[in-house]
Parts: C-alpha cells; sequence; structure tokens
C-alpha cells in the first residue's frame, strides 16, 4: 500500500517488491556473491563459469571424454587472494585490481546501458518463465560475468555470434564495459563493501591456450593450475571462492561436483555487504500483515524509516522508487504495483524494468522562483530471508543455447592449447545457481553460486510531498552500483519462506 501525500491531498496505492535470500541481522547489511565456473576434464576441453556477491557467484565445470569467514579476512586485498603455492597449485597471470579506497563512478555510454539492461530483462524473464519459484533471485552481473568468460574459450564461431547477440556489445565493447563494473565494485569499508573477483583453475598437466589466459586477464580473471586429484590443491580452490565472497564454507568440492573429466573451473565473485544511507531502528518494527497473490496473508516483521528522494517513477498500475545504501555507493529499486490485488509480473510482462522512462519521472512541485522541494518517501519493508536453487539449462535453451549442453558440438575447445585434448568435444553438462538474501535493519546480503558443468565426449527545499510505501504483497527489488548498473534483482512473494 503506497500513500502520496503533497500539503493536505493522499491517494492510496499498493507497492510490490522483489527480495531474495539475507543473512541474519547484523550490525551492517551485507551481500555476497559467489559465481564460479568448472571444466571437468578427460579427452576434451571445457570452459565457462562464474561467481558473483551483492549478488552472485557461477561456477562452471567442463567435463571431457573420450571418442563464515574469519574476520581478519573481511576486508581482503583488492588483488590477489593469497592461498599457499605448490607445484601443481600456482599462478599462471597477474590480475590488478583497484585500490580499494572507494567505488569509481564511471561513465556508462547509453549503448552499454541498453546493452546490459536489455541481457538482464531478457534473462531474468525467461528465468522466471522457466524457473518460476517463490522469493526466486537472480544475479544478472554474476551470468554475465560467466557467459563472457566462456567467450574466450569459444570454438564454434556460430556460438559466439550468438553470445554477441545476447550480450548485446562485441568483444571489445565488453572488455571496456567491463573494467567499468569491476571500478564501481572493488572496495571495502566498515560500512559499504563489494568485491568483484573472477578466477580461472586449470587442470595442471594441460596447457591452457596464451589468448585465452590474455583474455581472462583482461577480464579480471586470475589464472591458476591446480590438480582436480589432489585433495590439498581442490580444497585450495574452494578457499579461494569462499574467502573471494567472505563466507567460509559457502560452498564445498561437492557442490563442484568435479571429477577425472574437470579440467577448468572458472569463478566470478560478488561479496555485497552494505548498511542502509537512512538507519531502520529496530525498536519501531511492527507484526503486520503480508498480502500473498493466492488471497492468504501471512504476520511478517515490518521495518520502517523515512528519507529523501528527488524523485520517482509512476507507470499508471504500478511505481518504481529507489533506497539508498551508505553514500549511496549503491542502491535497491522496487517495483510495486498500485492495487493490492494487482499482480506485478503482468503489469510488467512487456515492460523492461531495469531501465526507467524519463517520461514518467515524477519530480517535486516548483515554487515561483522555480525551484524544487523534495519528496520524502516513508517506507515499510517486510524483514526476509531465504535461499532458493535452480538450474539454468532450461533458461539457456529457451535463449537458444540448448546446444551448448550437446556432446555432439565442440563448443568451448579454445581454452586450451594442447595436443593431448585433439579429437575432444567440450560441452556444457549443467548450469545451476544458488543464492542466500537476507534484508534486515542493518542492511542487505546476499550471495549466489551458478556452477556451470561442462562435459566432453570424443569428438534546497521549498515543499516536501510524502509517499507512504508499505511492501505488504509480492513486489521486485533491483539492487544497483554507483553507476546505476543492475547487479541483483530478485522478487518477494512470501518474507516466511
Amino acid at each position: 500500500m503506497v500513500k502520496f501525500a503533497s500539503k493536505n491531498e493522499k491517494k492510496d496505492i499498493s507497492l510490490s517488491f522483489d527480495a531474495n535470500q539475507l543473512e541474519g541481522n547484523k550490525a551492517k547489511r551485507s551481500k555476497k556473491w559467489l559465481l564460479a565456473i568448472f571444466i571437468p576434464t578427460c579427452c576434451t576441453l571445457a570452459t565457462i563459469g562464474l561467481l558473483i556477491a551483492g549478488c552472485a557467484a557461477f561456477v562452471n565445470t567442463f567435463l571431457m571424454h573420450d571418442s563464515g569467514v574469519k574476520t581478519k579476512k573481511m576486508y581482503l586485498s583488492m588483488n590477489e587472494i593469497s592461498i599457499a603455492k605448490s607445484n601443481t597449485f600456482k599462478p599462471l597471470n597477474n590480475v590488478t585490481y583497484p585500490d580499494g579506497t572507494g567505488p569509481t563512478k564511471g561513465e556508462i555510454f547509453e549503448s552499454e546501458s541498453n546493452a546490459y539492461n536489455n541481457f538482464t530483462d531478457l534473462t531474468y524473464k525467461t528465468l522466471v518463465k522457466t524457473d518460476r519459484k517463490d522469493n526466486m533471485t537472480y544475479c544478472p552481473i554474476g551470468l554475465y560475468s560467466a557467459l563472457n568468460e566462456m567467450y574466450g574459450a569459444i570454438s564454434r564461431d556460430n556460438l559466439a555470434e550468438r553470445f554477441d547477440a545476447l550480450l548485446g556489445l562485441n568483444e571489445t565493447e565488453r572488455v571496456t564495459f567491463y573494467k567499468k563494473v569491476i571500478l564501481a565494485n572493488s572496495f571495502a569499508d566498515e560500512e559499504s563493501t563489494i568485491q568483484l573477483k573472477n578466477g580461472a583453475f586449470f587442470r595442471a598437466g594441460y596447457n591452457p591456450s596464451a589468448s585465452y589466459i590474455d583474455k581472462l586477464s583482461k577480464l579480471y580473471t586470475m589464472a591458476y593450475s591446480c590438480d582436480f586429484n589432489n585433495a590439498k590443491d581442490v580444497n585450495k580452490m574452494v578457499e579461494w571462492a569462499n574467502d573471494a565472497v567472505h563466507a567460509k564454507g559457502f560452498i564445498d568440492k561437492d557442490f563442484l561436483e568435479l571429477n577425472d573429466q574437470t579440467m577448468l573451473v572458472l569463478f566470478s565473485t560478488l561479496f555485497f555487504k552494505n548498511a542502509w544511507n537512512s538507519k531502520y531502528l529496530s525498536k519501531e518494527n511492527t507484526q503486520e500483515p503480508f498480502y500473498l497473490a493466492n488471497g492468504n496473508t501471512e504476520q511478517v516483521t515490518y521495518m520502517h524509516h523515512s528519507y529523501f528522494v528527488d524523485s520517482y517513477y509512476d507507470y499508471g498500475s504500478y511505481i518504481s522508487f529507489k533506497d539508498y545504501y551508505y553514500r549511496g555507493n549503491a542502491s535497491v529499486t522496487y517495483v510495486v504495483p498500485k492495487d493490492v490485488d494487482d499482480n506485478i509480473f503482468e503489469l510488467t510482462k512487456d515492460v523492461n524494468i531495469f531501465k526507467e522512462n524519463l517520461e514518467n519521472e515524477v519530480l517535486p512541485p516548483e515554487d515561483e522562483h522555480g525551484r524544487r522541494g523534495e519528496i520524502e518517501i516513508r517506507l515499510s519493508t517486510p524483514k526476509f530471508k531465504n535461499s532458493v536453487s535452480y538450474e539454468f539449462q532450461n533458461m539457456m535453451t529457451d535463449l537458444g543455447f540448448g546446444d551448448m549442453f550437446s556432446p555432439s558440438y565442440d563448443s568451448f575447445h579454445n581454452a586450451f592449447n594442447d595436443s593431448k585434448l585433439d579429437g575432444k568435444n567440450l560441452y556444457l553438462d549443467k548450469l545451476k545457481q544458488k543464492n542466500e538474501v537476507e534484508f534486515n535493519e542493518d542492511g542487505s546480503v546476499i550471495r549466489s553460486i551458478t556452477v556451470p558443468i561442462i562435459a566432453a565426449t570424443s569428438t534546497a527545499p521549498i515543499e516536501t510531498d510524502v509517499i507512504e510505501v508499505k511492501l505488504e504483497q509480492p513486489f521486485i527489488y533491483i539492487i544497483r552500483d554507483i553507476n546505476d548498473t543492475p547487479i541483483f534483482v530478485g522478487h518477494v512473494d512470501n518474507p516466511t519462506l
């Protein structure tokens, strides 16, 4: 329910917002995303993966056949994560990350914004269509990173062309855009931390392609040699991923599903931990009903706070508005219907919710001198914490990439340059994701891990407008970085699940 008030005028409007998984109450909100790619090995090559945080994580495993972290680690170096080296576990390149002093706001070109937002909208809606679940969450920057890392290993021209079309930019343009993403999401302090890290782990004893290593380096991906048959090496790889998302035990070796065919594991990790810019106070929490889509209600805990914005967007049957994290280093956009009986997915099914239409922007009124006031948002949002997992194969197949999962095609052979892999095909065996999200008084925490598995076979205010918003029905939420780039999206169907 939303109430608009300008001077003495008020209107009732219902809102809806999407949330996924959050971590328990802490002094500050945190988000962790992990993406990883594992490539199984045998007689064919493989590559793909990703892991991301604020928002999400991807993990890729390529298979081939013949024919709770410690406090001292909370603020890791912006550069290489320190993992003990051995004869088989060792770095293959050097990657220099930003110094971590703060987010760098960059100029995002319209072509970059349109391409990425279209990718996010298409993949999110396809995921909702093919794998719809209550309180589902999705890390678009994780999948985007994973596909970019996979791209350098593609060995089929037609597949590369389809990747370009899905991602919306060519390879050179994506490298330029991704650098801006890294600069905006590589910093850490007590109140606000976002760290996006990528890693590639190649099976020891096989020669990675030098050109592929170079492409990974341009995507800020640290490359390592790793013996997947050595438990110590595998544990180091898992430790790398967990350290990247600041969560000991977030994934384990079983999650990676490694086997004798694993050739390459790629990670793209995102750790997001941000406090609210305008604090919620626990003492102001209330117990009130949340109206489910089926007409039932659940009693949930609502948090309440107020803050000021310059504008919001009114699309007739629904609105979108922002709340901000510490110092504006990130934000969350809520997309909610005005009427409690409306379904937010039906209202937005033909709309790209990741791009705002300036024609629908609502500004505060001007006084006789042309000066504008501010808009006060009085927000009531449910606390929630949940987790969800699903596979991306249905989504990618629906998007026209079903052949990536076929052993009849050698799709990702360019990750290696080794005659021992001649005559082998690399294909994507599985692509799955696990997400955990939490919203509480202190902030937001998100963890996400996506695992693709590839198998191979031979072959100044004057007047203040007030909006009272109560997220008391299903709603969508979008987490954005300082450049307004969506890095995580989710929807809340039932805060109690």
